[in-house]
């Protein structure tokens, strides 16, 4: 009998192991997704923007397939793919030829608020995002239960980087660095979601960004200098 229960002790120990290596990577790349979106609200260069959206995509694909392998999950492991491919690579590189280079976009100047201030309201959104989820507000089995204020603190600083931007690309930038937060978010509390349920999910927002990007390339060069204010007084 002691034999079997060794076994058994030694595969817990080791299933633990890789629930806790698992666990560790998605929190780094949690906190590596929250500096990244606080760079990007603290940038006014274009290309930065673009440069800093694209590695938290790819950050977010590294997680995903950390989740994956942790779960056994080939359906996660398509996401994480899909992830790296469209949202690390495709998307990024899509908005720095067709707009950036297209309407010679460089340096943002249309901000409702200084730099710093948007800043100190990031922190105090991050500091929310830490009281409004505690531990006794989450389900218990979380790969990685920290993951979940971090996410939602990704999500308020894409929003945040919407209202302080008044031009056009650059909302759209955080309207994207929002679906990732969401995204990383979705991979922590329903991984065992059905792929068709994530991928269908995760598809609609891509198709909805590149929409987006299409149509904004097609707009002159009168864009580059345009906020959404302006815009909105055209509907007039």
């Amino acid at each position: 009998m002691r034999v079997p229960a060794v076994t058994l002790a030694s595969a817990s120990l080791q299933q633990l192991s890789s629930s806790s290596a698992a666990s560790t990577l998605v929190s780094l790349s949690a906190v590596l997704m929250l500096v990244l979106s606080f760079a990007c609200l603290g940038s006014k260069l274009f290309n930065r923007y673009v440069a800093y959206y694209g590695a938290q995509s790819i950050v977010l694909s590294f997680a995903a397939a950390v989740v994956a392998v942790r779960f056994h999950s080939a359906e996660l492991w398509a996401l994480a793919a899909l992830t790296l491919v469209l949202k690390g690579i495709a998307i990024p590189v899509a908005t720095r030829q067709l707009l950036l280079e297209r309407l010679d976009l460089r340096r943002d100047v249309a901000l409702s608020t200084g730099l710093s201030t948007s800043l100190i309201v990031g922190a105090l959104l991050t500091t929310f995002a830490y009281l409004a989820i505690g531990d006794d507000t989450l389900p218990h089995g979380l790969l990685a239960a920290a993951v979940v204020p971090l996410s939602l603190a990704v999500v308020l600083l894409g929003a945040l980087s919407m209202v302080v931007r008044r031009h056009a690309v650059a909302q759209l930038i955080g309207w994207l660095i929002t679906e990732n937060g969401v995204f990383l978010g979705a991979i922590t509390l329903a991984a065992t979601f059905p792929f068709i349920v994530e991928a269908g999910i995760f598809l609609d927002l891509v198709a909805a960004v590149l929409i987006m990007v299409v149509f904004v390339s097609g707009i002159t060069r009168r864009l580059a200098q345009a906020t959404a204010t302006e815009l909105r007084e055209l509907r007039g």
